[in-house]
């Protein structure tokens, strides 16, 4: 298709290649992969004593309930207890039947990520059993050929129809002859099959990934349309034109390219520059071979530089996407881009080799790559996998033992550690717990103390513990304020959450009994989530984003208000008038509550692995209603 020297290129190439490299070292964050499990409870593994009422598993993204969800006794019996739902947007439940036999149990969670990747995972506990438990439950592979195809379909035909109209507007002078329009209508229905089917094929509704290929759906039925009908009435073209840019920008919006692990602009920018450069190639091609509209001589002069572009998206993509060299052999994701490359390089030859020749051939060419891009888009990258495994590898760790039974107990962080403190006779222990819930062995922990009092350096912070002269059992008034709680008619919530230094989110949540619940988030250190807000009321969930339109969703059952510790909660004392310190054995957990005159609770302070949260709160609340549009 074209002649120019390849000296020029390359240099061309490697010249652009230097600065996305720099770019990318410089604007890359610290990799925390998408839908990742933080922290699972009860933990894999492990051996319970009572029966737990629910499994949970702690995401480190936004993550919707999946289809594959399931709990059983080794022996086959379903113990499922009923829908299993998300809390506060990256927490997944799992209720399990009341009142649980001695024996294994194997559970498997299903989840679908915010770029709609559905990931699933197995985990095995026993009660009052010996040896470790084993799961029976498997788990099935990310990509399918059912998802494979409809992804490649999506991208085909949307870099088909963008390829086709920048022809028709640049190539073609503006014009759009008849064949060039039966050929943008056949991408724009490629397009619009791939993304209908993923939308009805998935369990994304509601993700990031769902809400793009609604549009992608939409902007490839309207491309269709006005592609049919524009050889009638030209003025249509500038219909085509704008739908097939709306539908090339959704892969990149609903893809790994917006992934909580990539560079926020490096990222995205690339795989758009990968992607025009992909689909100027491919609609010229096609323009060429397919309609036979314009010349080669004409589509040279975009050729190289569609080329370059290529090459250039690409290799920063791969840049953002793997962690290191050896995931190129080591990874699915990596060796499927070697194939891509591979066939991105024949390409380049059979273009340099003949003109007209070998157009067919790099027509199949191009559709090959396009089911290879499909591939990728549906597998996990190298930087995610690598956040995964040790994820995956902290999950399995040992989790924090209760304190003994009559310590006196409190808490505090240190960075992104959470640090427990227990006093019994004098004797200090101290309990260091991780990001992902379990306990931290190898944290130098220096402890001194004066009297009652206990200083306790770690991780370069220091904190301090006071334990009172008397201790005076607060069990009582524990139990009271609960009651008080989950007895009130309605209950206001000013919460702020960090799972660790400058990540935070602050919110205010209001509940009416029984089954109406609201919140609004205020403040929020992740981009994004600020103005969002929710209405549950009984099976129904309405979602918005600031002054957005509302989404209704079905949600399962909730019971409102109830209290943020459980009717377990040990080592109750108080340690000032009106404060108690307990632990919570079910979430593995430290509090510090405050009671108000009448002994409800007034504030909250809770430290555990990754979830460091404080609750003012204030008994009233007025009326929540379904929103009105």
């Amino acid at each position: 298709m074209w002649r120019t020297p390849t000296a020029r290129l390359s240099c061309g190439v490697a010249s652009a290649a230097l600065v996305v490299v720099a770019l990318s070292m410089a604007t890359a964050r610290s990799a925390s992969a998408h839908a990742v499990p933080l922290h699972v409870e009860p933990a894999p593994g492990s051996t319970l004593t009572t029966a737990p009422r629910d499994v949970f598993v702690t995401f480190d993204s936004p993550v919707r309930v999946g289809p594959r969800i399931a709990a059983v006794r080794n022996d086959g019996i379903n113990v499922l207890g009923g829908k299993p739902r998300v809390s506060r947007g990256n927490r997944l439940v799992i209720p399990l039947q009341p009142g649980l036999d001695s024996a294994t149990y194997s559970i498997r969670w299903s989840i679908v990520s915010d770029d709609g990747h559905e990931e699933e995972g197995v985990i095995a506990f026993g009660i009052g059993t010996s040896g470790r438990p084993v799961a029976v439950l498997t788990t099935r592979g990310y990509v399918t050929w059912q998802r494979l195809i409809m992804r490649a379909l999506l991208l085909l035909g949307a870099l088909g129809a963008a390829g086709g109209a920048f022809y028709s507007a640049f190539v073609l002078g503006g014009a759009l002859p008849r064949r060039q329009a039966h050929l943008l209508f056949a991408c724009f229905v490629l397009a619009f099959a791939g993304a209908d089917a993923l939308i009805h094929a998935t369990s994304a509704g509601g993700t990031r990934f769902g809400r793009f290929m609604i549009v992608a759906t939409v902007a490839a039925g309207v491309g269709a349309a006005a592609a049919a009908l524009a050889p009638l009435k030209q003025w249509l073209r500038f219909v085509v034109w704008g739908a097939a840019a709306v539908l090339f920008v959704c892969p990149t919006l609903a893809g790994h390219a917006l992934d909580a692990d990539q560079p926020a602009v490096i990222a995205p920018a690339a795989d758009l520059l990968h992607l025009g450069g992909a689909a100027v190639w491919i609609g010229g091609v096609a323009s060429l071979a397919l309609a036979r509209t314009g010349t080669v001589h004409r589509f040279a002069q975009f050729a190289l530089p569609a080329v370059a572009v290529v090459a250039l998206g690409g290799g920063a993509r791969a840049l953002t996407e793997l962690s290191s060299v050896s995931q190129l052999w080591t990874t699915s994701y990596g060796r499927t881009l070697l194939v891509k490359t591979a066939i991105f390089a024949l390409l380049l030859v059979l273009a340099w080799l003949g003109r007209r020749r070998f157009l067919l051939v790099q027509l199949g060419l191009l559709v090959v790559l396009g089911v290879t891009v499909g591939a990728l888009t549906d597998l996990r990258p190298g930087r995610a996998l690598s956040t995964v495994a040790s994820a995956q590898a902290n999950v399995a760790a040992v989790p924090p033992s209760p304190p003994p039974a009559g310590a006196y107990v409190d808490a505090g962080q240190a960075g992104k550690l959470a640090v427990g403190f227990a006093w019994l006779d004098g004797r200090v222990k101290v309990t260091v717990v991780g990001q992902d819930g379990n306990v931290v062995e190898d944290e130098p922990v220096r402890i001194a103390r004066s009297g009652r009092s206990v200083r306790v350096e770690i991780a370069g912070k220091t904190l301090r513990f006071a334990v009172p002269p008397v201790l005076q059992s607060g069990a009582a008034a524990l139990r009271h304020a609960r009651r008080l709680y989950d007895d009130a008619r309605a209950v206001t919530i000013v919460e702020r959450l960090s799972s660790r230094p400058g990540l935070s989110i602050a919110t205010v949540f209001r509940e009416r009994a029984p089954d109406r619940l609201a919140y609004r988030i205020f403040s929020s250190t992740e981009p994004g989530l600020t103005g969002k807000q929710s209405i549950v009321i009984g099976g129904r969930r309405w979602d918005r984003s600031g002054r957005g339109p509302w989404r209704s969703t079905s949600y399962g059952e909730i019971r409102v208000p109830n209290a943020y510790w459980g009717p377990r909660a040990q080592n109750a004392f108080y340690s000032a008038p009106n404060m108690i310190t307990f632990y919570d054995p079910r979430i593995r957990a430290w509090y510090r509550l405050r009671l108000d005159r009448a002994g409800r609770p007034a504030a909250l302070k809770m430290i555990a692995g990754a979830h460091f949260m404080h609750h003012d709160y204030s008994f009233r609340s007025p009326p929540i209603s379904a929103p009105s549009r």
